[in-house]
């Protein structure tokens, strides 16, 4: 089987919709055009609606940037496309704020949120940031001091 080159995997990642791909590589090397591009092919294709899909990043800025970036191109597919790939993203236009595009926190808060009973959680948790992760850290360490 002869390699395939950058451009040819891209492209195959973000349209091959029966096959699952891990994509791994550092900033600013087009991860999040080819999920979109991938995104964008199953809903276009009518094979998934965008409430079906889970985008996942890892900071909340990255998610909010994803989620843009998406409604730009549904947008611009929106004025490309014709016959029933148009109404398939019109579909996926109109129900763009309840996508499912988060970090892994907010993702699985979500889930924990809808089923608190059975996850024996209280449903009114939050999720710690950053800053009170660090107070809680001090406050842990000045109590194992005392």
């Amino acid at each position: 089987m002869a390699a395939l080159d950058d451009q040819d995997i891209r492209e195959r990642a973000g349209s091959d919709l029966r096959q699952s791909f891990i994509v791994d590589a550092g900033a600013g090397t087009g991860k999040t055009t080819v999920l979109i591009s991938r995104i964008l092919g199953a809903v276009a294709s009518g094979k998934s609606s965008l409430e079906r899909i889970v985008a996942i990043t890892f900071t909340e800025k990255a998610a909010g940037e994803l989620k843009a970036r998406l409604r730009t191109e549904l947008e611009k597919a929106l004025r490309e496309f014709t016959s029933e790939k148009w109404s398939y993203v019109r579909d996926a236009l109109a129900e763009i704020e309840r996508a499912q595009v988060s970090t892994i926190h907010s993702f699985c808060a979500t889930l924990l949120r809808e089923r608190p009973i059975e996850a024996g959680v209280n449903p009114d948790f939050d999720v710690l940031d950053e800053i009170g992760a660090n107070l809680l850290l001090d406050q842990s360490w000045e109590d194992w001091l005392a």
